[in-house]
């Protein structure tokens, strides 16, 4: 039975947080939206706190797709329809109705908490997980930590006002640089509009995690030719 508690303090839990300065991906990805299933190789490329590049190959409609995400905005080039697009985050949440950001984007990918600074409503201890619980800006997030080894293996993100709600799971931890990462995540958004409960859902499976010492380069250009979509 869970009980509530404030003998848990998150500084003693020694919650593991992935810590790098870049990482270097190849991933293959399914993704399933309604009456629609692709599947991807992507190679993804991050700079802490500051870029996330990516390059899409394998499917048609994502054949040839690379993109940009900064702090502040999206950038996606389509170079066999020879078209670009640009979105701020906003854009990026009124698309999937689902409040996104860099950071939320950055930790989705290495596993770790999505708000590690927000301050606590209750910590959890459930059979063989610690569970976090926050509320920030009536969005509660449940962290689930495994206790045999500190780690995030799940998140559940739910909007009070719309009810619309983000889950993660991460399983298949091996070790890069000393440190524990997530080898195969699954991910699950449910929004809700119009015509009812909308789920996408996406699998990734990584086949190489690096995390290199030296910089690691971001080729992103938009040729002149292009339009934008």
């Amino acid at each position: 039975m869970a009980t509530y508690t404030t003998t848990y303090d998150r500084a003693s839990l020694n919650i593991q947080q992935l810590e790098f300065d870049y990482l270097s991906i190849k991933s293959k990805v399914e993704l399933h939206e309604p009456h629609k299933t692709t599947k991807v190789t992507a190679i993804v490329r991050i700079k802490k706190d500051s870029i996330i590049w990516f390059n899409l190959s394998g499917a048609l409609g994502v054949q040839g797709m690379r993109g940009l995400v900064t702090q502040d905005s999206v950038y996606v080039i389509n170079r066999v329809a020879k078209e670009y697009s640009i979105y701020s985050f906003s854009d990026v949440g009124k698309e999937f109705n689902f409040p996104i950001d860099f950071s939320l984007i950055q930790s989705m990918i290495v596993g770790n908490m999505p708000k590690p600074d927000e301050p606590d409503q209750a910590i959890i201890h459930e059979g063989n997980k610690y569970i976090v619980k926050q509320n920030i800006n009536d969005i509660f997030i449940d962290n689930y930590i495994d206790d045999s080894n500190m780690k995030l293996i799940e998140v559940e993100v739910t909007e009070k006002e719309t009810d619309n709600s983000l889950k993660l799971l991460y399983k298949d931890f091996r070790k890069i640089n000393n440190q524990a990462f997530p080898f195969s995540a699954f991910i699950s958004l449910i929004h809700h509009n119009e015509f009812g409960q909308l789920e996408t859902q996406m699998t990734i499976n990584h086949s190489r995690v690096e995390s290199p010492e030296k910089e690691l380069k971001f080729p992103f250009s938009i040729p002149h030719k292009y339009e934008r979509k």
